[in-house]
């Protein structure tokens, strides 16, 4: 069989819910089986112990939330089994001065749902990117994750195109820097738009049509009726020319958090 990657993209809901626990739990132990590598959004630092049974991790913290009125510093992650290099953080949205995550309640919902209340909580969260390189079996594969701009219905403002065009333009630059690269995460928007299309101008969408939701069915918008593509696989060729990767198997597994976990395979073309 050619050589590959397996990568899981993984939203665990800042709180890690008892079925997020109970499902990180069974990966520890070899209930579940294991990617090689998992893209990680909304995953407090205190819980990097869950993921002790992949010997390489990198954190980015975003913000130091209020979590059952204590605060828990929460970021992004990606957790290799295998061997993991030249990793690098960029930052698409605050200065990288960790903060006490303003305007949400002890429950951590947001205090005041208005426009101004989500301009206070902007100005104490960070949005963040990681990249790396995993190298399995002799081959390199460069991996990168964010959790993407936040804004009120899924709509775009002004502070919502400015991250997406840091993010971009950091893919691209490590994506030319590398020799391409796969995204793997949560971007916060539909697969439509102006940020959809700001960012598939130049990464090519690899999630198979028939894909048309990854909110896991018991989150309150699909027990609503909606629908929505908030997580993505993606790649990014730009200054080779040529394909540098391909991705098959993708795949969703619900009932782990209030996002499904999105994997997928991934070979170096």
């Amino acid at each position: 069989m050619p050589k590959h990657l397996i990568i899981t993209s993984f939203n665990g809901g800042r709180f890690l819910l008892e079925q997020t626990r109970a499902y990180l739990k069974r990966l520890a132990v070899g209930e579940e089986s294991r990617p090689d590598v998992m893209c990680l959004q909304d995953i407090p630092f205190r819980d990097l112990p869950l993921f002790e049974w992949a010997p390489y991790v990198t954190f980015a913290p975003m913000t130091n939330h209020l979590i059952n009125g204590q605060r828990a510093v929460v970021g992004i992650a990606v957790a290799s089994c295998y061997f993991m290099t030249d990793i690098t953080h960029h930052i698409t949205w605050g200065n990288g001065n960790l903060k006490d995550l303003q305007g949400v309640d002890c429950n951590n919902q947001r205090a005041v749902p208005t426009a101004e209340g989500d301009r206070v909580i902007d100005s104490t969260e960070d949005r963040v990117v990681i990249c790396a390189t995993i190298v399995k079996d002799g081959v390199e594969y460069n991996i990168a994750t964010t959790h993407g701009f936040w804004a009120r219905g899924g709509g775009v403002n002004d502070a919502k195109r400015s991250s997406t065009i840091r993010l971009r333009d950091a893919l691209v630059h490590e994506a030319v820097c590398r020799g391409g690269l796969v995204f793997a995460g949560d971007l916060n928007c539909a697969r439509s738009g102006d940020i959809y299309n700001m960012l598939t101008n130049t990464l090519h969408d690899c999630m198979p049509i028939e894909i048309d939701n990854t909110l896991d069915p018991d989150h309150p918008f699909v027990r609503k009726g909606g629908k929505v593509v908030n997580d993505y696989v993606m790649t990014c060729d730009i200054g080779h020319g040529s394909k540098t990767y391909d991705v098959s198997d993708v795949t969703l597994r619900s009932g782990v958090s209030d996002h499904c976990a999105l994997s997928a395979m991934i070979s170096r073309s």
